[in-house]
């Protein structure tokens, strides 16, 4: 009786030992279809990313003729433009590189930030990816308007109101 006790929990150690090695051998793991799948979505993000940045830089060099356009076409208007750019980051919410990404879309003076919605502000700077808040660009309209009437008591009273 003990020793056919002792032979069925042997074949019962056996069987186990039997599928542990197959699971081993031939069943993946979940963990590892997980990291294969994340390192397969890493590689084709590389990939995504180095496309965009390929197509990011086609769009620039297709539009860089376009301003050299407008720098030819300006001389000849000089008396209606300003002859300098208007410093745009004396309004509130408006920071040295928007700024610069401002200048870059073509946005130089007061005017003409006063002029766009932010609609249209956003379709214009959607190319240089620069990020800036949608409530403070509500308000870029009506800074620019005073700024550009050199309104500067009107501009700071403006400012502090939307601080407060």
């Amino acid at each position: 009786m003990f020793e056919q006790a002792g032979i069925f929990i042997l074949g019962i150690l056996a069987g186990w030992v039997i599928e542990w090695i197959f699971v081993l051998l031939f069943v993946p793991s979940p963990e590892k279809k997980l990291e294969s799948a994340l390192q397969a979505s890493r590689k084709e993000n590389a990939q995504l990313q180095k496309q965009n940045n390929e197509l990011q830089t086609a769009l620039n060099t297709a539009k860089a003729p376009a301003p050299a356009a407008k720098v030819v076409e300006a001389p000849v208007a000089t008396e209606a433009a300003p002859a300098e750019d208007d410093d745009l980051t004396k309004l509130s919410g408006i920071g040295p590189k928007l700024a610069e990404a401002m200048n870059a879309a073509g946005i130089n003076h007061y005017a003409q930030l006063a002029e766009l919605s932010v609609e249209t502000l956003g379709e214009r700077l959607a190319s240089s990816g620069i990020r800036y808040s949608k409530a403070s660009a509500e308000s870029w309209a009506t800074q620019a308007a005073l700024a550009g009437k050199s309104d500067w008591d009107g501009l700071k009273n403006y400012q502090t109101a939307l601080k407060g």
